[in-house]
This record gives C-alpha cells, sequence and structure tokens, in this order.
C-alpha cells in the first residue's frame, strides 16, 4: 500500500472518564466519514485529573472498559487505532503504566509501547510535574506492522530524547505516532520545533494528536496537533479546538525523500555504537 489515509485526533479530556469517551467515539466516527484506515488518538484521551488518580483509573490490558471501546470501534468500522494512552496496571501497586495499544483492523491489539521517558517538570510552585511518582517507567522502544508499513511508537515527552527516535529508525520506523499532551509552559515554545526535528532527521512521516486546551484548574494542554511529512513540512494542524485532521502519507514519496538526500544511509553507525550500516 503506498497510500494510507490516517487521522489524528485532538480533545481536550477531562475528569469524567464517560464523556472522554463520548468525545472520543464522535472525533473517531467523524474520522472515519473522511476516510480514515488508521486513526491515532492522544495521550491521556479517557482520562486527565490529579495525576495520582491514574493508579484508581488503571485497567487491565486485555479486559479494561477502555480496551473494550477501542477494539469494539476498530472492529465495527475495520480502522486501525493507535489508541493514544491508557493507564495499566503494572507490577507495582503505586504505580502504572502509561501504555500506548496498538488496534489492527480487525480489533486485535498488535502491540504496546509503554513511556519510557517520564515527564517531572518544576517550573515554579504552581507548575509541578511529578509523573515518576505515580508511573513505571517503560524499559522497551516499540515498532509495529500496518497495512504492510513499519510504526514507530513513543509518548509526549519522549520526544526531547533523539536517541529513541534513531533506534526506531534503525527498526525501519516510516511513520512516528507521538500521542501526546504537552503543556502549555513547554508546547509554545518547543512542540512543533521537536515535530519537525523528529520528522527531518529521520526522514519519516509524523503523526501527533494531541490534547489541548484546560482540563482542571491545575492543568492546561498546548494542542496543535499536527502531521508531518517527511521533509519536515506541516500537511495539516489543528486549531484550538477539538477536532480531527486527516491526510493521505504517500510512501513513494518517503522512498523519493530518502532516495535524493541519504543521509539515513551516511550515518557512522560503527562510531555511535550503533552497528554496522
Amino acid at each position: 500500500m503506498e497510500i494510507l489515509s490516517i487521522a489524528a485526533i485532538q480533545m481536550c479530556s477531562v475528569h469524567d472518564r464517560n464523556k472522554n469517551l463520548n468525545t472520543a467515539r464522535v472525533l473517531m466516527e467523524k474520522a472515519v466519514q473522511k476516510g480514515a484506515r488508521l486513526i491515532a488518538l492522544p495521550e491521556n484521551f479517557s482520562f486527565i485529573g490529579q495525576e495520582r488518580e491514574n493508579i484508581t483509573f488503571a485497567e487491565e490490558r486485555e479486559t479494561g472498559e477502555i480496551v473494550h471501546f477501542l477494539k469494539k470501534f476498530s472492529m465495527k468500522h475495520s480502522v486501525a487505532i493507535i489508541g493514544g494512552s491508557v493507564p495499566l496496571r503494572s507490577s507495582s501497586k503505586a504505580k502504572v503504566t502509561n501504555t500506548c495499544l496498538v488496534f489492527d483492523q480487525s480489533g486485535v491489539i498488535i502491540g504496546s509501547y509503554d513511556k519510557i521517558h517520564l515527564f517531572d517538570f518544576h517550573l515554579d510552585d504552581k507548575t509541578v510535574y511529578r509523573e515518576s511518582h505515580y508511573v513505571k517507567h517503560g524499559k522497551h522502544i516499540e515498532t509495529v506492522k500496518l497495512f504492510g508499513h513499519i510504526m514507530g511508537l513513543c509518548i509526549c515527552y519522549d520526544l526531547r530524547f533523539p536517541e529513541l527516535f534513531r533506534k526506531l529508525m534503525l527498526r525501519g520506523m516510516e511513520v512516528l505516532f507521538a500521542p501526546s499532551a504537552f503543556t502549555m509552559e513547554t508546547g509554545k515554545d518547543h512542540w512543533e520545533v521537536l515535530l519537525r526535528a523528529r520528522a527531518i532527521e529521520n526522514q519519516c512521516y509524523v503523526v501527533a494528536p494531541a490534547q489541548y486546551g484546560r482540563h482542571n484548574d491545575e492543568r492546561i494542554s498546548y494542542g496543535r496537533t499536527m502531521i508531518i511529512d517527511p521533509w519536515g513540512r506541516i500537511m495539516a494542524q489543528c486549531q484550538d479546538m477539538e477536532d480531527v485532521i486527516v491526510c493521505e502519507i504517500d510512501f513513494a514519496f518517503l522512498g523519493e525523500v530518502r532516495k535524493h538526500l541519504p543521509c539515513l544511509k551516511h550515518i557512522r553507525r560503527k562510531l555511535f555504537f550503533l552497528g554496522e550500516a
């Protein structure tokens, strides 16, 4: 498949999980109507509240309400889903995993990724995030194969660590998914720059579904969901509203970029302990 229609969802999730799932359903149905065959949701699409509450809302990987919601939608509409991220129970009773689940067109979970880099940020006394207090670090990078192509997975804060994406590229990544909930403070200066850099340096498409707006008295997300091509150009971008963007990903164009500017072949892999070319 050389052309694939991909949708990225932008939401303003809140404490009410039922409300969030209803919003997600409406936006996902809109994506289906626009012809999307693969739909990507933002980080924490089902719930945003106090960080410690993720433990209360955590589910089992195979049997939870959110998993059932995504599986059912995928099966009904025959679409693949990059499930943003959801809190799943871990081996520690005091922590959850922040996990992106991937469903194929028949609703089968074909892969998952636990967020590796956790967002601990202290801007001032009123702006403090301590994700690592309640979330367990992931330990493995992950790619999945959908529609005959390799998709790389990351979540939000991971975007600041380029070594992760070089490893994903060496595994054959053609499209990077970056479900996120960037803060307003960091997003206004860093969001677009990081996304475009990841696309340019790895010569891949980047699909970045994001949270936007005020979730509660303490938290505001930047938004600006984007889809970016391998040349680093923004193909589509959401404004400050709950919405969906849909773009056609052209794998032939990706091949042309890598052919005419073959920087991925010029990596000094042995020098940087990346193996032989």
